[in-house]
């Protein structure tokens, strides 16, 4: 069995991360410009003063060697005076360090402070979401189950009403099936099953699935690929899900062609033609209950289940749109 594990909540670490070194970068950046200053300015000062001049009673008559002691004296004095001002520059500028690491540790503990309380609430509503999809989920399972059975039970034929909510239960546990799932991405993480896998019968398993689906709207899809035996250590239920989501999507959005193209580097396209998706949409695609074209069915959960699933399994999943025609690639 896979061993499951809490999910770790990166994006609340992260985000706490990022206001601690933000506030400790700039202060350090204040203190910084303030000590210098301080040190320039003083440091100035003092070396810039001008000498003390010892003034000697000298006789009216003096000898060499009483000239001599005391230009001697004069240059003891002198050189004390110059270590007496390094003395003090390497006392202040210690200071300033000490100071400035002291400083640095408060406003570092304040920061962990402030951002623990700044990011609480938010956690917590995450949690208490994340705890509520996943109980409704559960709770509305039942229910439909339970509707679908009886609705395939009854012994009514030719009867459009109870085709429209045969329908539209399907849809909803539709729903229900990908808010569950959702809901155990984010509350456990499981660690994928790796296994040799056939991706060309994979992709081509898949893709017959939603043939009779596409051919109802008119719609022709091929496969391209040179190699038909591309085999690749993978998570084969993890890529399945995936395809049939994307697949799924193809066929909603469609009009006349799915072109879904496998390479040898495990690079797997699927291209549809359709309306041009905007730039400013396409960075919210893979967004949560995101729909690009309001008038489909559909609350916006498949695309975000396909993004979760490639990060989960470290794919890239990313998606493109011009002239009306829209891909999404998948590396594996």
């Amino acid at each position: 069995m896979p061993k499951k594990k809490e999910r770790k909540p990166d994006i609340f670490k992260n985000l706490k991360l990022h206001f601690i070194l933000t506030a400790t970068l700039s202060s350090a950046a204040v203190l910084l410009v303030a000590f210098s200053t301080i040190y320039f300015i003083v440091s100035q000062n003092i070396n810039h003063r001008p000498p003390i001049r010892i003034e000697f009673e000298q006789p009216e008559t003096q000898n060499d060697t009483q000239t001599q002691t005391s230009q001697q004296t004069q240059d003891y004095f002198e050189v004390r005076l110059k270590d007496d001002r390094d003395a003090s520059l390497k006392i202040l500028l210690t200071s300033l360090i000490t100071t400035g690491i002291v400083i640095e540790a408060i406003v570092v503990l304040i920061s962990i402070y402030l951002a623990e309380q700044a990011i609480r609430p938010v956690r917590e509503a995450y949690e208490a979401q994340k705890s509520f999809i996943a109980n409704a989920s559960h709770e509305i399972k039942t229910p439909l189950a339970v509707i679908q059975a009886n609705l395939e039970a009854a012994d009514i034929k030719d009867n459009h009403w109870i085709d429209n909510v045969a329908k539209k239960t399907e849809d909803l546990a539709r729903l229900n099936q990908q808010l569950l799932a959702l809901a155990k991405m984010d509350i456990v993480e499981q660690e994928p099953t790796l296994k040799k896998t056939n991706i060309y019968n994979v992709v081509q398993e898949t893709a017959d699935f939603y043939k009779p689906k596409a051919n109802e709207k008119g719609i022709n899809t091929s496969i391209i690929s040179k190699n038909t035996k591309i085999v690749k250590l993978t998570n084969r239920p993890d890529l399945e899900q995936l395809l049939n989501i994307l697949l799924d999507n193809a066929v909603k959005y469609g009009k006349t062609k799915i072109d879904i193209k496998l390479s040898d580097d495990n690079t797997i396209s699927i291209s549809n033609d359709g309306a041009t998706i905007s730039q400013k949409e396409l960075k919210h695609i893979f967004d949560r209950f995101y729909q690009s074209d309001k008038t489909k069915s559909g609350v916006g959960l498949g695309l975000a289940i396909a993004k979760q699933i490639a990060t989960n399994n470290k794919w890239s999943l990313t998606a493109k749109s011009s002239d009306k025609v829209t891909t999404f690639t998948l590396k594996i």
